[in-house]
Formats: C-alpha cells, structure tokens, sequence
C-alpha cells in the first residue's frame, strides 16, 4: 500500500520538540497542553474550510481576508497591496485588443492609428492602478493593445477609452491571445501571409512596454513572440512580403510594357518594392533624407531624386506606390496628371494618399484595404500552423506561471498574517517566555506555514498548460483559499 507523506506528518515531532524546549527553561513552566492547543489550533486555520468560518467559532485563532480561486484569463484584483486589503486577490490577467483589417474598414482602422500613437498609452496608464503593464504593437494594418490586469474594473475602462465605434476592437485573453501574437509575430496574421518584417516590429514594441510590474510579463511574452519568428523563418523557405504583394498586384492593373514607376520611400518595404518590379519596369525612389546606395541602385536599374523633385517626377508616370511614413495626406488630386491612365497604390498607415484621388476618372487607387482583401482571395488559406501553436503553447505555460505568481505570494502573505495572530493571541496561554522560546515558536509556526503550503503551490507551478492544467489549477486554489473572517 502507498503512503501519501502530508506537510502534517512532522507536526506532532515538532509539537513534542517545542513543548520539551518550552518546559526546560524560562521565567515560569509552560504547560505543554498551551503549546499544543495553540499549534493544533493554528494549523486548521490556515485550511480551514470559508463555511466553518462562516458558521463562527469559540477558536482562541483569528481568521485572514479571503482569497478567491482564479479565473485564468480573466481580469483580478491586487496583489502586492497590504494583506489586510487584499479580499479577493487573484491571478494576474493577461489581455488584449486587437484592431486591424480584419475586424474594421480602412476609415476606422486609420481613425484608431492616428487617436491613439504611442504617447496617448502614458498618461491612459497612470490614471488606471489596476493595470500592472500596458504596450502598444501598430502595424501597417493593425493596431494591438496588450494589457496585464489585477483589478477587473480596469479593462472596461480601457475598452471605454478606446477610439473607434464599437465592434471594431476584438478582445483575446491568456492562451488564445498567446497564440494569437505567435501568429502576427510569424507573420501568419499579415497582408502578405509569412512575411518576416513583423517580427522585428513585436520586438520593437517589447522596448516599450509601460510597467509597474516588478517582473515583466509583456515584454516576455513580446520577446518569445519574436524569438519564434526567429526560429521558424531560420528553417522555413523565404516568405512573401507586403511588397510582394503590392508589386504583384500592380502588375495585374498596369497594362502598359515597362512601366515608369515612382516609389516614394526609400526604407526597407520602398526598397523591397523596388527589388519585386526587377525586371520590366523603369523604378524612381524618392527618398527624404538620405538616399539609396549606389550599390543597390545599380543591381535593380533604379535611379534616386530627393522629396522635393517627387512634383515634377509624378505627371510623367504610369504608377506610383507610397511606402512612407508621412503622417498625413501627402499626394493630393491636383499632384496627379489628369491626360492618362495612372495607377496608386498607397502602402502607408495613415494614409499618404488623399483618397479624393478617386474622383479623377483616370486613377486607380489601391490602398490597404483592397491589397489586404485582394491578397485573402489570390492566396489560398493557410491550414492551421501546428508549429506555431505548439511553440505558444509552450509560452503559455510559462506565462501563465508567472501570472499565478501574485497570488501565491499573497497567500504565503495571508498565511503568515495568521500565523503572526495567532501566536499573539496565544499567548495568554503561554504566559512569559524566553529569548530561546520565542525563537522556538517563531521557527515551529513559521516551519508548519511552509510545509502546509509549499508542496501544495509548487504542485499548483507545475501543472501543464492547457484546459486541464487550468481546471486543476482553479480547483487546487479553491481548496487553498483561507477562511472568511470569522463575524
């Protein structure tokens, strides 16, 4: 037959050990039926079912706030705070809110871009205690915010504050928000399905994650998100990009022979760009500040002009794409020749092109939106990615020990408040002891806190991840929740 060792199995050899050390020496002889009245009182109210308390006791033990079982994935309240106020700690939270294409039309998803840039996450932040982290990931057709919660309250708050019209921010909590970065971090999410540029733009925002946390857990979790791009691209062939995508579909609109095609912006994408229409077209980059290398220049028959020249270059083309960050309207009705056919494709968010270039019955403007929904109908949709999930799965169940973290500590908290009562309130039995005797009943009470819940909470860290390790986990801290306060 198999015994089960309980942190209790050691209990009655300290119980003869303290009362042994506590009837040796001292001001007066403590009865030995004290101590063991006060330990064997202490230790059922550390485990002490919330429906005794609530029935009253004649217990010379006092009783600790309780704390209430998780809700993994969901919003809780403060940990960190003194353990007096602290009447219904739970998990942290992990959330987010996503808008992107998928969720709003161009005009929404531009209106959210410009109300909400990085700067406008600060003070929003300040003003709400019950969010230990918040960062910010935009793209060029998503804008993700990233939350850690502990108050409940908080997350309406945000959701509040949030420009745009409702049903447009879409809300993933835990696991499926875990996946889901994995996957706009993959580029599994983008435009231009497995482009790899995202990945350095996850990273990127893990810089700025706002915290008050004093272990992070966005900026892990951004960190991880990136470090799978990483590892999968290193064994995947190359991807798409979204300047793949735009050349592709220039190519489908413009049916002159070697198109003169004017990209303004000479970055990373305006350079992609440039690189996709090699051969059969004759490529101008306009760029801001500095140009292209000769190098580069040369290797796609390229040649480079300043912002400033970018007036008298547009009349004379046959197509112009924008992969620049203006911030504004940059290319207007009257920038553009009104005898011929033109083709825009506007790569930028917010937008660079002012889309009352439509009503010019010569132009073909396409922006993001019809690129985006464009390349869902020529791309056939991508299976489920099982190494993807399996690699956020793995993440999760780190992430999710961390977010249980707060809440252990609050118990071991709680649990040592108790035991500080009730070693106060018995005293009364114990009368006056010695140095030597208070060491003995400090370490013998703070021993049984340890054993009692030690095992139990490492248990608890080392479930897997998953429905089940969930479930498991909201019934192990049901179980361990300290009583109600006794009336």
């Amino acid at each position: 037959m198999r015994i089960i060792r309980s942190p209790l199995g050691d209990l009655w050899t300290q119980v003869r050990a303290l009362r042994f050390l506590a009837g040796s020496t001292g001001p007066r002889e403590v009865r030995p039926s004290a101590v063991s009245d006060t330990v064997t009182g202490f230790v059922p109210r550390l485990i002490k079912d919330d429906r005794d308390s609530s029935r009253g006791s004649g217990s010379i033990v006092s009783s600790t706030p309780a704390i209430q079982p998780p809700a993994f994935g969901t919003a809780p309240s403060h940990p960190g705070r003194a353990v007096e106020s602290d009447s219904s700690v739970q998990p942290l939270a992990l959330v987010g809110l996503e808008c992107s294409l998928d969720t709003a039309t161009l005009d929404q998803l531009e209106a959210v871009v410009r109300s909400l840039p990085p700067a406008e996450l600060t003070p929003r932040f300040e003003r709400y205690s019950g969010t230990e982290e918040a960062a910010l990931l935009t793209t060029c057709h998503r804008v993700e915010l990233l939350l850690l919660l502990q108050d409940p309250e908080d997350l309406d708050r945000w959701r509040a504050g949030l420009p745009g019209v409702p049903g447009v921010w879409r809300l993933r909590e835990g696991r499926e928000l875990v996946r889901h970065l994995f996957r706009v971090a993959t580029g599994r999410e983008s435009l231009a399905q497995g482009e790899v540029e995202v990945s350095h733009q996850v990273r990127a925002a893990a810089f700025q994650v706002l915290s008050r946390h004093p272990r992070p857990v966005l900026r892990e979790l951004l960190h991880g998100a990136a470090s799978a791009a990483q590892e999968l691209a290193s064994v995947e062939a190359p991807s798409h990009s979204i300047a793949s995508v735009a050349a592709a579909r220039l190519r489908t609109l413009v049916t002159v022979a070697n198109p003169r095609v004017l990209i303004v912006g000479s970055g990373t994408v305006g350079r992609q760009v440039a690189r996709s229409l090699v051969p059969g077209s004759r490529t101008t980059l306009v760029f801001h500040t500095r140009p292209p290398s000769d190098d580069f220049l040369r290797s796609v028959g390229a040649e480079a002009v300043p912002l400033e020249r970018m007036a008298e270059r547009a009349p004379s083309a046959d197509a112009i794409i924008t992969a620049a960050k203006f911030g504004h309207h940059g290319i207007h009705p009257q920038d553009l020749p009104r005898n011929r056919p033109i083709v825009l494709l506007d790569l930028g968010m917010p937008r660079n092109i002012d889309p009352a270039v439509r009503r010019l019955s010569n132009v073909r403007l396409v922006d993001l939106e019809e690129l985006h929904a464009w390349s869902r109908e020529s791309v056939e949709p991508a299976a489920p990615d099982l190494r993807v999930q399996d690699l956020a799965d793995r993440f999760s169940g780190r992430i999710e020990r961390l977010l249980l973290e707060p809440w252990i500590d609050t118990l071991y908290r709680s649990a040592e408040a108790t035991r500080r009562a009730e070693v106060e309130r018995a005293r009364r039995f114990l009368g006056p002891l010695d140095a030597d005797q208070e060491v003995a009943l400090d370490r013998l009470t703070r021993r049984l806190v340890a054993q009692l819940l030690a095992p139990s909470t490492e248990r608890i860290r080392s479930l897997p991840a998953g429905p089940a390790g969930d479930l498991e986990r909201r019934l192990a801290v049901e179980l361990l929740r300290p009583a109600q306060s006794d009336p």
